[in-house]
């Protein structure tokens, strides 16, 4: 009987630690700044933004594999690596490269030599929130764990020890999601993403820089300059 209310007291537990994080996930969303805290003696801590930054880049280039190639040597040398990669056609190809976010701006330097930049764009996705309220929600999970831990070394009986198991089984598994979790958002923090399309110079012949020259010709007696 004392097991079996234990057990039910651990339940209570663990309804009050959900609880709990649903309560600070709603003051989180409610407008709190998430980039200070007060910590127990009243001092303000602030708390390290967490960025996911994505590029994207256009490059037309005069030959596809070797742009891919160097594309590749740049990243490795930044300490990054290549990601996807496809193109082995002669007009057209893409690659998707990770690099580390305190090396984009070089790397993105980088890139741009390879051939002629027809369209580039940053953009950051702050992911704060998101890895603060995985990481509140882990450490309850962690501290119900060894809860039922302690409770499992002193059941006796079988039927306590298979239910005490498998809830202990249930929250090792939310554990390692939550942790797996955390992983990939540090991951996406660590690493920026660069989407890279190449797209094969075209090369006009006698005929076309005829035809282009006449058609500027027409237009600048239209409009000289917008």
């Amino acid at each position: 009987m004392r097991s079996l209310t234990a057990i039910m007291t651990i339940c209570v537990m663990a309804l009050i630690c959900g609880c709990a994080s649903q309560g600070y996930k709603s003051s989180r969303s409610a407008g709190m700044d998430f980039a200070s805290s007060a910590d127990a003696e009243g001092n303000e801590a602030v708390v390290e933004r967490m960025m996911v930054w994505r590029a994207s880049l256009s490059i037309e280039v005069n030959s596809i594999s070797n742009a891919l190639h160097t594309a590749t040597q740049f990243a490795r040398k930044s300490g990054g690596y290549i990601e996807q990669k496809s193109g082995y056609s002669q007009k057209s190809g893409r690659a998707t490269l990770r690099v580390p976010a305190k090396n984009l701006n070089q790397t993105l330097g980088s890139l741009e030599t390879i051939g002629f930049v027809t369209s580039r764009s940053v953009s950051g996705e702050d992911i704060t929130e998101q890895y603060v309220d995985v990481e509140a929600r882990l450490k309850n999970r962690i501290a119900l764990r060894d809860r039922l831990q302690k409770l499992l070394d002193k059941a006796t009986g079988v039927k306590d020890v298979l239910a005490i198991e498998k809830e202990l089984n249930r929250v090792q598994g939310d554990i390692d999601s939550m942790q797996a979790r955390m992983k990939v958002l540090k991951g996406r923090v660590d690493f920026a993403t660069i989407n890279l399309m190449l797209s094969r110079k075209k090369i006009l012949g006698p005929l076309g820089y005829m035809f282009k020259g006449l058609f500027w010709g027409v237009e600048k007696l239209f409009v000289i300059r917008e």
